[in-house]
């Protein structure tokens, strides 16, 4: 029987490629403490923190897997509570006046504007394990709960991210629409094709962009080239083909030179629900980045927490099947908002 217990190095005492019932493996690991030293065996010692080993590190790598994209499109803030923080931002000096010889300086002013309310929202469930499901686990379903509670809260988190406070056009501190006629920054409402076309689409939005203006009617600096496109996936090959192809078909079937080749960085977004839409960012990271991934001090990892058995066993005994614990108890807790904060650097194409 290939040996499954606590080896150095590996204190899950599951074999790299192996898999096997926890329980098996947890026997098999209190057996052998005995050759080992102390700091090792109670690593195992106890089956709820042998599967809280196991747990952890295979939620933590699901989570990260399975996310959605809006980590490459968001930028983060980090709030000390989950009081509401108003965010703010200076305008701009106007423009330095000629100085008089021997003239005094005259006095500049700057203003103030209001932007975005932030505020952490928390997010939590638990799940349990029963002793009868432990030593039952014929089928290994132990292993899958890890999985399942990483999808749960990864989905959770992209969808808010992806859909609620991007796709669905949520209406900002100022009353308009993220993405609205009075923000300047609505393409038009015309399919993305792999043709002259949608290169000249592309070339509209990226205007957008550049013609945006301050509060104070300033024009905007923005970072530089390549801009983002930020698209669902189902729009995966016409963005491929505006993007790379040195050639387009025009309206006549002739072709053209692409004037958007290797212009655009492309970002696909597999939570978007719509797929149609598609966006263009100028500066997803800076000043001008459009939404904000919002963090408790900037903790962006989940917390698992494990509830200490309420059961002790006194009568002692070698039976392996008298555990310490009747249930083991997971709790799982996030503290997380995400909020769009600027429409400057955003453009929509939304596609009826």
């Amino acid at each position: 029987m290939p040996n499954y217990g606590a080896q150095p190095g590996n204190t899950m005492g599951l074999a790299p490629g192996t898999h096997v019932r926890l329980f098996d493996a947890y026997i098999e690991a209190r057996e052998g403490i005995e050759d080992w030293d102390s700091e090792e065996a109670m690593s195992v010692a106890d089956f709820a923190t042998y599967l809280s080993k196991f747990i952890r590190h295979t939620f933590l790598s699901r989570f990260t897997e399975i996310q959605g994209s809006w980590s490459q499109y968001s930028r983060d803030f980090s709030l000390e509570d989950f009081e509401v923080y108003t965010s703010s931002r200076f305008g701009r000096f106007p423009d330095i006046p000629q100085k008089a010889l021997s003239g005094p300086y005259d006095e500049m002013t700057i203003r103030e504007f209001d932007g975005e309310t932030l505020k952490l929202k928390e997010y939590g469930a638990g799940f349990s394990v029963t002793r009868q499901l432990v030593i039952s686990d014929r089928l290994n379903k132990i292993a899958e709960l890890p999985s399942l509670a990483a999808e749960a809260l990864a989905r959770t988190m992209s969808k808010d991210a992806a859909v609620n406070q991007f796709q669905a056009n949520p209406t900002m501190y100022d009353g308009n629409a993220l993405f609205s006629s009075a923000h300047g920054n609505l393409g038009a409402a015309t399919a993305m094709t792999p043709n002259v076309a949608g290169m000249q689409l592309l070339m509209a939005m990226e205007l957008l962009l550049d013609t945006q203006t301050d509060d104070e009617g300033y024009k905007i600096q923005t970072p530089g080239r390549p801009y983002t496109l930020i698209l669902p996936v189902e729009l995966r090959w016409i963005s491929t083909a505006l993007t790379t192809n040195q050639l387009l078909p025009n309206a006549s079937n002739q072709l053209e030179a692409n004037m958007v080749q290797g212009h655009f960085n492309v970002i696909e977004e597999r939570f978007f629900t719509d797929a149609n839409n598609y966006y263009m960012a100028s500066d997803l990271k800076g000043p001008l980045g459009f939404l904000a991934a919002v963090t408790l001090n900037g903790n962006s990892t989940p917390f698992i927490g494990l509830r200490d058995p309420g059961v002790k066993a006194v009568l002692g005994g070698n039976d392996p099947y008298s555990f310490d614990f009747d249930e083991i108890a997971w709790k799982l807790r996030h503290d997380f908002s995400f909020k769009p904060v600027e429409w400057r650097g955003i453009a929509a194409a939304l596609v009826p």
